[in-house]
């Protein structure tokens, strides 16, 4: 039914209203806290007026709206009379849970063409059109939903032009725009003689010389697969797929083959091909035959996916390439529980992961926003599925903009069938799927879905409720979630047996497919408010300041207990445990425990495997007692190791690629507080298996102890134990709540993961170069104060050889450029491609031109009026859009690059003011730091003049003190010399005239 004809209340207002959303900006203080404001504009379209009331609006806002209103304990805004609902401009504002809001219309009505504006207050910011969801609908008191048209796609939201909705913060130079001109300024140059590289790095690739190049396709020199080993048929079928090339029976005579052989793993000494034997391999290729062997079927697969690369032109040169990885661990983490991807996307996923030889997949199957796989208790039918269902009785409230009708992103699941098939189709690939699961917090879906489960089967209930509804007025958790079911309680013994019934489950289908059940990852830690008002911890719940401080020291211990039942779990199976770094440290108190305590791998798990991933790059906590040392939470990563755990490495501003790769308002991509994009240089340019660097943290934060490469001097940096040498691996991760569609996903994720596998597998030798250290000792501080200002003349020493790293990085980049991106766009994966650098030379001569593209083989054009692009070689006259194009035109239909508009006129972008206005406040408050030491300093030598003044007066003092008690002494002498002599003469003259007496006691 067209909006016209829709007699419905919802039908009529959710097609005559336009919405418009605009962020006006990011620094507003209300009631003295920092706000966010945008301007909401509702507009009658239509030629009748909208009603007062009788429908409502319901939307997905991330960023909380009118916080400063909202009760969080409670669940509700402080209008307790309206029901906790906030009255704005005729609406009631109702926080439902998540991100969801309800507008109920009181005193709405709109007549045509009228606009009512609505300020909307929110916290955090807002800098991207990506955080505004899309389809706003329209209910009705009838029930009946309809979406907003105009909120289907993001045109509804408001550019953001000004530093006021760009920016996070005043100096917030990462998430201004690039221009043109920037963009210049970054790209690098190509370097050719690289089209016979492979990504990522071998080891060691020996071209001969002069170069042969042969021939290896399907229609070409009848080429064959043979394999005497039948554990590797699989690979051998999967090479054919990949290759087109067909496979000879063993015995049969080819003029030319391609061999898959297992060797002795001594074949494969760890000073040639490193420590993973098991992945190693060795790729000989001849005109007549093309060998790959290793120890093991993955090594042979990581060959045949080197091989599939150099064949990307057909030609591939006669070479020798030995070759193994750094990491034994290269991972990628898959959020399909926020959006449901189907099988043939993930499958996708598992295929651009397997072309660079990442090799473990964690699939998060459940968080608050859904459950993505069926295990066998009826929770799926609800909590795979979203829809407008305000008492979640067949499905969960809509979220994250998704259809209230339940269709479309956001709903789905996998069967038993399909989860199953995708371990299969993994393995064959030489990738590992390991189950991420959330008990502890952001659990709501597996929470309510096996809520309403239970309900639903009283006469044949399938697993365990995981919600007390007994404890629910006392917990005093997240208010996103008022009804406070969003988390799993450690302290129920139900939670115990639902990971035990868990841990069966997909071990059963593991088992089914063929392989074995080797790992389950935790990605939650515990909710620390549910577990301090639980009768389930605590039976006597605190109810004083005491009591909960008490409650609080006892919380860690509580946890390790909970680990330790796990681990009794996790042994009986024979399954490793992975989990967060938050999940194996503690909770701090006061007095014991700290975000840094380690739990003891020893006590809790110590016959299985423990993996923990390190993610945290970009906190530290200032000491309270002066004399504890400052706490890096990376550090955690060697404390965690040190004590027997595998380790991780994430850090989130080189390896979270759901972020946009530029600071762009119109690009897709999540963000956070710390790190607003990442770009391809970042994703290369990092070291995974330091322990002192790849932190995100500003120098000036915590004065010279970071370093400005994102280093800890060595005096402050945890040291690995006796025999420990490095980490297990690295980790990348995409999270799906701001990308529904897949392809979007995986455009985030091609360029960048292929620099991720660079470093993942290959260690280049300038990685050895970023070590910092420093003679500066930090003296003991105040409690809860920042570090002392160190001395003018110490600086911390770091002398990374930055020649080399760019030098990597233009090789890297000139590779894919030249074929990686290419290959992946015609296997029909798409490819990010920036806008082009463009800016204006003046020279002599006149103004001149200068232009360049992310990819070689790329040339930039312009737009016409007739919307054609046309190749840019003079200097335009007036604003053009220009974007980059391949110059070969059969090339052009594999991706599209980004569009932008030029201005040649620009004489300094909104990044160079930004720069230059941080290059003056950091300029000023050196100066005024220089000015205080210098004062310090004068002040210091001025107190020791003083201070030398007063001891020589003081000298002076005694000296004169001295001087003059020696002459009281020597007058002294002479007094009582003359008084003896006086004494005497007067005594002789008494005897001579006095009469004789007798002495006194005589």
């Amino acid at each position: 039914m067209s909006a016209l004809n829709d007699v419905t209340v919802a039908g009529k207002v959710a097609g005559n209203l336009n919405i418009e959303y605009s962020v006006r900006t990011n620094f507003a203080v209300v009631g003295r806290v920092p706000h966010s404001v945008a301007i909401l504009s509702l507009t009658n379209r239509g030629k009748t007026p909208l009603p007062d009331r009788g429908y409502s609006i319901f939307f997905c806002h991330e960023n909380f709206l009118f916080p400063v209103s909202y009760q969080e304990e409670l669940g509700k805004y402080e209008s307790a009379p309206y029901g906790g609902e906030l009255m704005v401009d005729g609406y009631y504002f109702n926080f439902l849970h998540g991100c969801m809001y309800e507008m109920r219309a009181i005193d709405a009505g709109l007549a045509p063409s009228e606009t009512k504006n609505i300020t909307l207050y929110f916290s955090p910011f807002i800098v991207s059109k990506f955080d505004v969801f899309r389809n706003w609908y329209v209910t009705d008191d009838q029930g009946t939903q309809k979406v907003i048209g105009d909120t289907r796609d993001r045109g509804f939201v408001d550019d953001f032009k000004t530093p006021l909705n760009q920016l996070r913060r005043t100096d917030d130079l990462d998430s201004v725009p690039k221009q043109p001109q920037d963009r210049q300024d970054a790209f690098v140059p190509f370097m050719s003689g690289v089209l016979y590289d492979v990504t990522p790095k071998p080891r060691n690739q020996q071209i001969a010389t002069p170069i042969n190049l042969i021939d290896v396709t399907s229609t070409s020199n009848k080429w064959k697969i043979v394999t005497e080993h039948p554990d590797l048929v699989p690979a051998a079928e999967y090479l054919a797929a990949e290759t087109k090339i067909g496979i000879a029976t063993p015995g049969t005579n080819n003029a030319n083959t391609i061999k898959l052989s297992k060797k002795p793993r001594t074949s494969f000494p760890e000073s040639v091909y490193g420590p993973i034997t098991e992945e190693a391999y060795e790729l000989v290729i001849t005109p007549s035959q093309i060998e790959i062997g290793a120890a093991a079927p993955k090594g042979i697969i990581n060959g045949i996916h080197t091989l599939i690369s150099q064949q990307a032109w057909r030609e591939v040169p006669a070479q020798v390439i030995k070759d193994g990885p750094r990491f034994a661990e290269r991972a990628l983490q898959l959020d399909i529980a926020s959006n449901f991807y189907k099988p043939a996307e993930i499958k996708k996923i598992i295929n651009l992961m397997a072309y660079y030889k990442l090799n473990r997949l964690y699939l998060q199957i459940w968080n608050n926003h859904g459950l993505r796989l069926d295990l066998g208790l009826g929770a799926v039918e609800v909590a795979g599925k979203r829809c407008h269902d305000l008492n979640e009785e067949i499905c969960l409230m809509t979220q994250l903009g998704s259809d209230p009708d339940g269709r479309g992103k956001g709903n789905g699941h996998l069967t038993k069938e399909q989860f199953v098939n995708l371990l299969e189709y993994a393995d064959k690939r030489g990738v590992m799927i390991v189950p991420s699961i959330n008990v502890g917090d952001n659990a709501r879906a597996m929470v309510v879905g096996m809520d309403r489960a239970l309900k639903k089967n009283t006469l044949n209930p399938v697993g365990v409720s995981l919600f007390d509804e007994t404890e629910v007025e006392n917990l005093r958790m997240s208010g996103r979630y008022p009804k406070k079911d969003s988390a799993i309680n450690p302290c129920r013994p139900e939670t115990v047996q639902f990971v035990d019934y868990i841990l069966k489950y997909l071990k059963s289908l593991y088992t089914e497919s063929g392989q074995q059940f080797t790992r389950l990852h935790f990605a939650s830690d515990f909710n620390t408010e549910q577990m301090m008002t639980s009768k389930h911890c605590f039976p006597t719940p605190p109810r004083n300041a005491t009591e909960l401080q008490e409650a609080r020291s006892r919380l860690t211990a509580i946890k390790a207990d909970f680990l330790a039942k796990l681990g009794t779990l996790f042994t009986a199976e024979g399954v490793d445990i992975s989990g967060t770094v938050e999940l194996f440290t503690g909770f701090p108190d006061s007095q014991f425990v700290s975000r840094m305590t380690i739990m003891d791998k020893s006590k809790r798990y110590p016959n299985i495997d423990a993996y923990v991933v390190n993610d945290d790059y970009m906190r530290f906590n200032p000491p309270s007692p002066p004399n504890m040392p400052i706490e890096f939470f990376s550090q955690r990563a060697q404390l965690l190791k040190n004590n027997g755990y595998k380790v991780l490495i994430s850090p989130p501003h080189k390896t979270k690629f759901d972020t946009a790769y530029e600071p762009d308002p119109n690009a897709p991509g999540d963000y956070s507080v710390a790190t607003r994009n990442v770009s391809l240089r970042e994703a290369f340019a990092w070291v995974p298996n330091s322990r002192c660097c790849n932190l995100n943290l500003a120098p000036e934060e915590i004065a010279k102890e970071v370093t400005k490469h994102g280093c800890l001097t060595e005096p402050l940096c945890e040291p690995f134990a006796d025999g420990v040498t490095g980490f297990d691996g690295t980790l990348a991760s995409i999270d799906t709540r701001k990308l529904p569609e897949v392809e979007t996903a995986i455009k985030l994720m091609s360029p960048r993961l292929m620099a991720f596998a660079e470093r993942s597998w290959y260690e280049a030798p300038w990685e050895s170069s970023f070590t910092a250290s420093t003679p500066y000792q930090p003296p003991q501080r105040a409690a809860n104060q920042p570090p002392a200002l160190p001395p003018l003349n110490i600086e911390p020493t770091l002398n990374p050889d930055l020649a080399a790293l760019e030098n990597d990085y233009q090789r890297f980049r000139s590779l894919i450029g030249a074929k990686e991106v290419m290959r992946m766009a015609s296997k029909g994966l798409p490819v990010f491609c920036a806008a082009p650098g463009a800016r204006v030379v003046a020279e002599p001569t006149g103004n001149k031109l200068e232009t360049s593209c992310m990819y070689p083989n790329m040339k930039v054009y312009s737009k016409n009026e007739r919307g054609q692009f046309t190749e840019l070689t003079t200097v335009p006259t007036q604003n053009v859009t220009i974007k980059c194009q391949y110059y070969i035109e059969q090339y052009r239909q594999l991706f599209e690059c980004e569009e932008q508009e030029f201005n040649a006129n620009l004489e300094k972008t909104p990044f160079q003011h930004v720069q230059d206005h941080i290059t003056q406040r950091a300029a000023a408050q050196a100066e005024a730091i220089r000015q205080q030491q210098q004062q310090q300093q004068a002040f210091l030598a001025q107190q020791a003049m003083l201070a030398r003044q007063r001891a020589a007066m003081l000298q002076q003092q005694q000296q004169s003190q001295q001087q003059q008690q020696g002459g009281q002494q020597q007058q002294g002498g002479q007094t009582a010399g003359t008084a003896q002599q006086t004494a005497r003469r007067r005594n002789t003259q008494g005897q001579n005239q006095a009469a004789p007496r007798t002495p006194i006691g005589g």
